[in-house]
C-alpha cells in the first residue's frame, strides 16, 4: 500500500471516529430530544404505537445503543405490552443523516397481555405489513424475565407464562405484500420458561430450541417437568404444501398419575383416589388447515405404562367377586378410568364415573401393572394392548375410540381367567358424554350363583376350550 493510500485510508478513519464520537456526545448532552425519533421508529418497527414514559441513556454493550424505562405498547387502544426497561442497538451510519434505524431489541420485564377476539382477530394484528415484515432490520430480540396471559374468547382458554427468557436471532422474510408470512419467513431462538399454565395444566422449566425457514418449523428439543415427571420431545410443522402437516413426538418419566388426572377432571375424581408413577410417550401426525381437519387426519401412537398404582377407597379385588351385591359397579366404569390410559381424561369429562367410588365402600386396592398402548389412524384410536392386573384379578379392553365423533366403537371390558378367555364382560357404544351401557354378560356354570360366578366359572370350563379375549403383554395375576 502507497504512502498516499495510508494517508487517506488514515484520514477516513479519523473523521468516521470524530463523526462517531459527535454523536455520542450530541445524544449524551440531548438525548431526550431524540425520543420522538425513537418511538415513531419503534412504532414502525412493531406496527403499533409505543411510548417512552421513563428517561433515555446511552449503551455501549454489547453495541452502541440506546436504553428506555417503563415503555408502553399499545394497538388500537389495548395494552398489549408494558416494559420496565428496554434497550436498543442503533445504527451508526445513519444517525449521522439523523435517521434512527434499529439493529437489536432487548426487553427487561415485560409484561405482554395477548387476547384472541371471537372473530378469530388477535389485539395485536393492524392492517398492512406483518409483524415479521416490520421486524426485518432487526437482527436480534430478546426478551429477559417475561410474563404473559393469553385469553382466547373463542374458546375461554387461559394461558399465563411465568418468568420466560426468548432469543430470536437472524429474523428475515422474503415473501410479497399479502404472502402467508410462515412460508417466507425465517429465524432461528431459543426460550426459558420457569412456569407455564394452560388452564388447569402447569408445566416448569419449560426449555425449547427453534428453527424455522423453507416453510418448516422445527421445536426440538422441547423438555420439561409436569406433573412431578420429566418431558422431552420435538414439534415439526410444515407448510409447503396445500395443507400444513404436523408431527408431535413426546415422552414423559415418571410422572404422578394423580396430578394428570386431577389437572383433566378437576372435581369428578375424588382427589385421593389413585397415587403412583406412569411413563407416556406418543407419535403422532397430522394434516389440516382447522382443529376438525387436524382430528380427522390425525394417526400414530400412544401408550401409557404404570405399576403399583395405589388405590384408595377402591378395592378391584373385593368388588369383583362381590358383584351380586353391587349391582351398580360397572366393569366400563374401570376400563375407561383406568384402561384408557391416555384418553381416560377426555372420557371422564364428558361421563360421570363416580358410581364407581360410590359403589366401593371403602378398602384399599393395588394396580400392579397398567398397560394401555393404542393405535391411532384417521381420528380413531384401535385398542393394541390394554389391560391391568390387580392382585387377584386382570381386566382388559377391546374396541377403539372414534374422536371425529366423540363416540365409543365396539368398546368391551372384561375380567379374564388365566387363558386370557373371559369370565364377564361388558358392552359400551355412542357418544363419550351418554355412553350406552349394556348389562354385564356373566359365564357361569348351570346353576350357579351369580355371587360365585368367578368360581364355578372357572370350574366349568377346566379343560375345555375358548376364544382368547386378550394375550397381551399383562399376565394373569398369581393371587
Amino acid at each position: 500500500m502507497t504512502l498516499k493510500r495510508k494517508k487517506v485510508l488514515f484520514m477516513t478513519t479519523g473523521v468516521i471516529t470524530l463523526v462517531v464520537c459527535a454523536i455520542i456526545l450530541a445524544l449524551l448532552l440531548n438525548i431526550q430530544a431524540f425520543k420522538p425519533q425513537i418511538e415513531a421508529a419503534a412504532s414502525n418497527a412493531l406496527g403499533m404505537d409505543v411510548r417512552i414514559k421513563g428517561r433515555l441513556g446511552i449503551a455501549l454493550v454489547p453495541g452502541f445503543g440506546i436504553s428506555l424505562k417503563d415503555v408502553s405498547v399499545r394497538n388500537r387502544g389495548a395494552d398489549i405490552v408494558a416494559v420496565e426497561k428496554m434497550r436498543i442497538g442503533l445504527k451508526l451510519i445513519p444517525l449521522t443523516r439523523r435517521e434512527v434505524r434499529i439493529s437489536r431489541v432487548g426487553l427487561i420485564k415485560p409484561v405482554f397481555s395477548i387476547v384472541r377476539y371471537k372473530n378469530g382477530t388477535f389485539n395485536f394484528e393492524k392492517p398492512g405489513r406483518t409483524l415479521t415484515e416490520k421486524l426485518l432490520d432487526v437482527t436480534k430480540s430478546s426478551i429477559s424475565q417475561g410474563n404473559l396471559i393469553f385469553t382466547d374468547e373463542r374458546s375461554g382458554k387461559r394461558v399465563e407464562v411465568d418468568d420466560f427468557d426468548a432469543t430470536i436471532r437472524n429474523l428475515s422474510y422474503s415473501g410479497t405484500a399479502g404472502a402467508e408470512p410462515f412460508k417466507n419467513s425465517a429465524f432461528a431462538g431459543d426460550i426459558r420458561c420457569k412456569t407455564l399454565l394452560i388452564n388447569n395444566f402447569t408445566l416448569t422449566n419449560l426449555v425449547m430450541r427453534t428453527a424455522a425457514g423453507n416453510g418448516m418449523l422445527d421445536i426440538n428439543p422441547v423438555s420439561m417437568h409436569i406433573f412431578g415427571g420429566t418431558g422431552k420431545g420435538s414439534i415439526h410443522v410444515d407448510v409447503t404444501g396445500a395443507s400444513p402437516h404436523y408431527r408431535l413426538i413426546t415422552a414423559l418419566d415418571r410422572f404422578r398419575i394423580e396430578e394428570l388426572i386431577q389437572a383433566s377432571s378437576p372435581g369428578k375424581i375424588p382427589r385421593k383416589s389413585i397415587e403412583g408413577t406412569a411413563d407416556f410417550s406418543a407419535d403422532l401426525t397430522a394434516t389440516g388447515k382447522s382443529a376438525d381437519e387436524v382430528k380427522r387426519s390425525l394417526n400414530g401412537d400412544l401408550s401409557l405404562n404404570g405399576e403399583n398404582l395405589m388405590l384408595y377407597s377402591l378395592d378391584i379385588d373385593a368388588l369383583i367377586p362381590k358383584y351380586e351385591r353391587s349391582q351398580n359397579f360397572n366393569l366400563v366404569d374401570v376400563g375407561a378410568f383406568f384402561l384408557a390410559g391416555p384418553f381416560g381424561p377426555v372420557l371422564t369429562k364428558g361421563y360421570n364415573f363416580g358410581s364407581l367410588y360410590e359403589e366401593s365402600q371403602g378398602g384399599k386396592g393395588t394396580i400392579k401393572k397398567l398397560v394401555s398402548i393404542w393405535k391411532v389412524k384417521k381420528g380413531i384410536a384401535e385398542a393394541t394392548d390394554v389391560a391391568l392386573a390387580s392382585k387377584k384379578h386382570r381386566i382388559a379392553m377391546k374396541g377403539g375410540l372414534n374422536f371425529n365423533n366423540d363416540r365409543f366403537v365396539d368398546v368391551t371390558v372384561a375380567v379374564l381367567d388365566k387363558r386370557g378367555c373371559v369370565v364377564y364382560s361388558q358392552k359400551v357404544h355412542g357418544p363419550f358424554r351418554k355412553p350406552q351401557i349394556e348389562k354385564v354378560s356373566i359365564f357361569k356354570s348351570i346353576g350357579g350363583s351369580v355371587s360365585n360366578a368367578l368360581a364355578d366359572a372357572w370350574k366349568f370350563i377346566q379343560g375345555g376350550e375358548c376364544a382368547v379375549f386378550y394375550s397381551g403383554s399383562v399376565a394373569q395375576p398369581e393371587g
